[in-house]
């Protein structure tokens, strides 16, 4: 059976695009859905599809289009997206088959792709005994490895400015179109821009408040911030954003860990700067009586933090698995593919106010077969970015959805 690919919103590069060409290539029917500026910036010709309508027209329409299409797979990035996750249901009922990419669960090196889900939709086993018995399954198949193709931070930049110049010259075309995230680019800049002006002061800072840290030669633990405006904290945590994980961790921080401890928070590196967090911190740590315990740095290396820290704290960022893989033990407070016995600890396993004083290391051995279940099922090695990474990362993938 000839199988057609419905592109819907991919990565703020031409990932998607390449992606669709080589598939038209291998002689497979192929259309994008643009839904902004944007899309079109990033996909400029081909069977292409404007959608321009209001959200609540939105089911009838790509229904409409599942079935005009005969569409048999169902390609994006992110299924937490408000447009996708009606697609993605749409999809399901019709027995399309859906691939849902995702930055690497394992980075630097990878992406992730899996069929049908990704994060807590994960179709990967989600206790011990299944992860143990897959990797005994797949344990003598080729294992892939990290890609070493560069993934510059500049060029992602300039992929995303792009993406927004897309959006405001075609703008009339998309009048009601609502980006997924939080703020407009326009609030976005507000906080971006001192941001970059300010980055080298905030990097001397960080690192002489980490070197203080060290000479003080005390245990303290590592907690990560992620993006308020990620899925895995608005949708797949306990939490409403990032301030309700922080206030949570750091009272509990005050009142169950060790006296002689400190917490080391650290701000995400792409974070737009319009949450005051080194302000909240201090405010929230001053009322729980643990400022001088706490401690707030932006640019320090996370590999430095994690071998030298007691234990990780977090909702269920990607750091959680490279700690893991470090050996260092880790609280997962979300939803996560790797909170489970034997790997991160989570509250249905130990609440958090005993971890601070007893945190369990991860097995060595379901970490090993926990990654090579990853490698198999879930990652394919390169970037959304940079032409090589693009280039191996679309070979894997086309292999994994069975048509190469």
């Amino acid at each position: 059976m000839t199988r057609t690919f419905l592109f819907l919103q991919g990565p703020l590069s031409f990932f998607f695009y390449r992606m669709g060409r080589r598939l038209k290539e291998l002689g497979y029917g192929v259309y994008r859905v643009q839904l902004c500026g944007g899309d079109i910036a990033f996909w400029p010709s081909g069977d292409t599809l404007l959608w321009r309508g209001e959200n609540w027209q939105w089911p009838s329409w790509i229904s409409a289009v599942l079935t005009q299409k005969s569409v048999t797979d169902l390609v994006l990035l992110g299924d937490w997206r408000p447009l996708h996750q009606e697609a993605v249901l749409l999809a399901r009922a019709r027995a399309v088959r859906i691939w849902v990419f995702e930055e690497g669960y394992l980075r630097p090196g990878f992406v992730t792709l899996e069929e049908g889900g990704v994060n807590a939709r994960t179709s990967l086993p989600r206790d011990p005994a299944g992860i143990r018995l897959r990797a005994e399954e797949v344990g003598s198949l080729p294992s892939c490895t990290p890609s070493k193709a560069p993934n510059p931070m500049k060029g992602r930049v300039l992929d995303t400015a792009w993406h927004h110049v897309g959006n405001f010259f075609l703008w009339p075309l998309f009048v009601h179109y609502h980006t997924h995230r939080p703020y407009c680019i326009g609030r976005e800049l507000v906080g971006l821009l001192p941001r970059y002006f300010s980055r080298h002061m905030r990097r001397r800072e960080s690192i002489a408040i980490f070197r203080d840290l060290m000479h003080k030669n005390a245990p303290y633990y590592f907690m990560p911030l992620q993006l308020d405006s990620d899925s895995q904290i608005r949708i797949h945590s306990p939490f409403t954003g990032v301030l309700d994980a922080i206030s949570y961790v750091i009272v509990n921080f005050s009142v169950n860990a060790p006296k002689n401890s400190y917490l080391l928070i650290k701000n995400h590196p792409l974070d737009n700067g319009l949450i005051k967090y080194r302000r909240y911190i201090h405010s929230i740590a001053t009322a729980a009586g643990c400022l001088e315990r706490v401690r707030f740095v932006e640019s320090v290396k996370n590999s430095s933090i994690i071998d030298n820290c007691q234990a990780l704290v977090l909702c269920n960022s990607t750091l959680g698995l490279t700690a893991l893989t470090r050996g260092r033990a880790v609280f997962c407070l979300g939803a996560s593919i790797y909170a489970m016995p034997g790997l991160a600890v989570s509250a249905e396993e130990m609440p958090l106010d005993a971890f601070w004083r007893n945190p369990r290391p991860p097995e060595p051995d379901l970490v090993n077969d926990f990654v090579t279940v990853l490698c198999h099922d879930a990652l394919v090695p390169g970037n959304f970015y940079s032409r090589d990474g693009i280039e191996e990362a679309i070979a894997a993938s086309l292999t994994r959805m069975g048509v190469a």
